[in-house]
């Protein structure tokens, strides 16, 4: 085993099945609690969430997805994050939210994926808003392939997860993620973390299999998925059908903890332990 596959082991059980918890969300995390005027959440309020919800849910993940503004070296110092679990570094910058198309995506200023690995992380992560069949494709292709190339040169695995975005017709998702964990996966990143590739409106589970599987036939590495903030019910049974086609686990954000979030700090942790807690251990035992 490379030096590379061992720290990405640090992200797994003892099967390498990948059971994250995803709390590196920036941007979305501002709009998604305070939808009518996102910069009003603090970045100690930020800190403080983030410090909450992994002290509450990390000990039951296999790893946590992490970024260097509010939650490295913040959470890790704080002993919020758990010794015995690795975690996952954003290098991405904000500031696609609103406008996905505004330009290839870049490293957050200040960062770097050297830096990235000094802070202990046991795989970097780059988020790519993405669409096989718009005109920034083929820039946002150069960016993964780029820090997957200096990631190898550093020394640190890397997970690369392209997002689709502005989907209108739910029946050209199969085509649209397949195509993209085509072009994703020909990179060789150690790791891709990738939509469901079925749109949850179509009830046959026989599809959901078919194009999971198909994406375990395209990908030489791992392949998770991702939870997009729909229904955790919904995301429990994706995962449950992605890991029986050959998929290597699940990276969880909202769908798991979205209420939670929402709640005031004095209700968070019932909701935690009462909601939250139980959703991570179901998704847990699918893995394990």
């Amino acid at each position: 085993m490379n030096d590379l596959s061992s720290m990405l082991d640090d992200l797994t059980n003892d099967k390498r099945r990948f059971g994250v918890f995803a709390i590196d969300h920036r941007d979305s995390l501002r709009a998604f609690v305070r939808p009518d005027d996102p910069d009003s959440l603090t970045a100690q309020e930020i800190t403080d969430l983030k410090d909450q919800m992994v002290r509450a849910i990390a000990p039951d993940a296999t790893g946590v997805m992490l970024e260097p503004e509010y939650s490295i070296p913040q959470l890790i110092d704080s002993g919020a994050k758990p010794a015995t679990i690795g975690f996952t570094a954003a290098l991405e910058a904000q500031g696609y939210l609103g406008d996905p198309e505004k330009g290839p995506t870049e490293l957050l200023d200040g960062w770097s994926v050297e830096q990235a690995k000094a802070s202990g992380a046991s795989c970097a992560k780059l988020l790519l808003p993405y669409r096989p069949d718009r005109p920034l494709a083929e820039a946002q292709e150069q960016v993964g392939r780029a820090v997957v190339a200096e990631c190898n040169r550093v020394g640190i695995p890397v997970v690369l997860e392209p997002l689709f975005y502005q989907l209108d017709d739910p029946s050209l998702r199969p085509k649209l993620v397949l195509e993209t964990a085509q072009r994703f996966a020909a990179m060789s990143p150690d790791l891709l973390k990738l939509p469901f590739p079925v749109d949850p409106s179509d009830p046959d589970e026989d599809h959901w299999f078919a194009a999971c599987r198909t994406i375990s036939e395209i990908a030489t590495m791992p392949w998770v998925l991702l939870s997009g903030g729909g229904s955790f019910d919904t995301y429990l049974r994706q995962v449950e059908v992605a890991v029986k086609a050959g998929g290597s686990g699940f990276m969880v954000g909202r769908a798991l903890w979205g209420e939670a979030a929402l709640a005031s700090p004095d209700e968070r942790p019932v909701l935690l332990e009462e909601v939250v807690r139980p959703r991570m251990r179901q998704l847990r035992a699918i893995i394990d």
